[in-house]
């Protein structure tokens, strides 16, 4: 094959730089392949279009080179390719997650029905079930006579009023204040969740699992963004030494483990969430 319009100057600048193919894919952990590919403009080999294009710019990022020529080669590389062979492997991958879409729903209309058995069953021995009478209520107290009214009257001929000895009236007890108490104070109210601890030391490996169609976008270890479509059941490794960008347009369909561990939700269906891991 015809080696394309920037193979010299990107091969070229390389060796000025005194780096080997090698180092050049340890660096930017792209295959040695795909790093000769780019230089001889063989693109026959590359993966989907979304990681061959960041491949390029982050090859062309690190060469301080315009990707442009190399991405303009590398979009007549993919056209010229058979119309029938990518329609194969297009309707065989719809049948594919077609047939695991059907396993799912087969599978939750089975739960579902097992769960709606059980609930009927429970409801049935529920209301058959023969409940205790309730016990009498108990009787009604008998109403007390109320005591005789007691006349405290003056003797004829005496004008002063009859008084209880210490002069303290005992017919009327004092009423007291209601007791005070004091406010409770307010409950300091808790600081939510920051999107977990504070920066992780690397190195990374970051695990991405699709349970409905979403968009994604990352970058690692400041290279070039990549973007890509996945749909449910897809799964994506991305692995970095110091830092991974991560944005998801649907958080809600896309769940992660970060070096082994689970990580919490990325957030609502629908959402548009960004995530930065490491320094």
């Amino acid at each position: 094959m015809t080696p394309g319009p920037a193979d010299s100057p990107w091969k070229e600048r390389r060796e000025s730089m005194g780096k080997s193919i090698g180092q050049v894919s340890a660096d930017l952990r792209i295959g040695h392949r795909y790093i000769s590919g780019m230089e001889e403009g063989n693109f026959g080999h590359f993966p989907e279009r979304v990681f061959s294009t960041g491949f390029i710019r982050s090859y062309a990022k690190y060469l301080s080179q315009d990707p442009g020529p190399v991405l303009a080669e590398y979009e007549r590389s993919i056209g010229s390719r058979d119309d029938t062979e990518m329609a194969a492997q297009l309707r065989f991958g719809w049948v594919e997650r077609e047939r695991e879409r059907g396993s799912r729903r087969a599978t939750y209309a089975i739960a579902a029905g097992a769960v709606l058995l059980v609930g009927v069953i429970l409801a049935w021995v529920t209301l058959h079930t023969e409940r205790p009478p309730s016990p009498p209520p108990p009787p009604a107290a008998a109403a007390l006579p109320s005591p005789p009214a007691v006349e405290n009257a003056a003797k004829p001929g005496d004008n002063s009023a009859v008084a209880a000895p210490g002069g303290v009236d005992n017919m009327a007890a004092p009423v007291l204040p209601p007791a005070q108490v004091p406010p409770t104070p307010a409950e300091p109210a808790s600081s939510a969740a920051a999107g977990g601890a504070g920066p992780l030391a690397g190195p990374f490996q970051l695990l991405l699992e699709a349970n409905e169609q979403a968009w994604v976008m990352y970058s690692f270890d400041d290279g070039a963004p990549i973007d890509v479509t996945l749909y449910a059941g897809d799964k994506i490794g991305i692995h970095a030494r110091r830092r991974i960008t991560l944005k998801l347009g649907n958080a809600g369909g896309v769940a992660g483990t970060l070096n082994g561990r689970r990580l919490p939700p990325f957030g609502e269906r629908g959402q548009v969430r960004k995530f930065v891991f490491g320094r």
